[in-house]
């Protein structure tokens, strides 16, 4: 799927509503773990914030209940409507806008799960830094893949062209941020959370549902025995391994500044 080809997809997915879309795991509990992470990373109050892809405007408004001054933007004109319906306080504010077209500058940047649907995730960071002020940061959540989750998926999508997720262009680690932070001359923070999705019980949960999925999508066999078994496996062979390393969880949170 290509990043022209998104406004459509999340039209159909705001309409449906992102609950009954998304895996439980990613929106499980309000806010979300996603949401969590960030709001903690910064003081919020007094700062001017864009938001890249802020689809139905839950984060938006969450850092403006904070104090800071928020403008959140999405090419989903669906989501956009939907934004401004649910969220109406006077420091924040909803603009149906591609990021191609963003004006001004920000104390922060935020874009949550939206760069791996980028064509040029580079050519996004740059254009982000330069609506930066100069002690600005650009903070990003992205999946992370360096972790059993994405050992066991990415050769199924390397290897067969299997579609593991429904809209990413892109399968990133921090090895990935740590090369755009060079090259874009900036400092870089990072960690990853929710570890029992990227190497625990939550791997189970999300690889039985998801497996047999990604097997009939790619007309690969699918013997229902030999998924029990493999599941059975990662439970005993992969689950009991320590999963407190820097890059074990499912999720990226990224802090690039100036």
């Amino acid at each position: 799927m290509l990043n022209k080809n998104l406004e459509k997809f999340y039209d159909e997915v705001y309409v449906k509503g992102e609950r009954k879309h998304y895996t439980k795991y990613i929106l499980q509990g309000t806010p979300t773990t996603e949401t969590k992470e960030i709001l903690k990373q910064i003081s919020w109050k007094g700062k001017s914030v864009l938001e890249v892809g802020c689809g139905t405007g839950l984060f938006a408004s969450s850092i403006a209940k904070k104090g800071a001054t928020v403008m959140g933007i999405d090419f989903s004109n669906k989501g956009i409507e939907l934004a401004k319906k649910k969220y109406q306080m006077s420091n924040l504010q909803f603009v149906h806008q591609d990021v191609k077209n963003i004006q001004g500058k920000y104390d922060v940047i935020v874009s949550i799960g939206t760069l791996e649907h980028m064509d040029n995730p580079l050519t996004t960071l740059r254009l982000m830094k330069k609506h930066l002020k100069p002690k600005g940061k650009i903070i990003i959540t992205s999946p992370n893949w360096s972790n059993p989750r994405g050992y066991i998926l990415l050769p199924l999508f390397y290897l067969f062209n299997a579609p593991i997720t429904l809209a990413d262009l892109h399968y990133l680690t921090p090895l990935d941020f740590e090369k755009w932070a060079k090259k874009l001359d900036m400092k870089l923070k990072w960690k990853t959370f929710d570890r029992s999705w990227g190497h625990g019980e939550l791997l189970i949960k999300d690889l039985k549902r998801r497996i047999p999925n990604i097997l009939s999508d790619s007309n690969l066999p699918k013997n229902k025995k030999n998924i029990e078994k493999f599941l059975k496996w990662i439970k005993s062979g992969i689950l009991p391994l320590d999963n407190s390393l820097d890059h074990s969880g499912a999720l990226g949170l990224y802090i690039l500044s100036n």
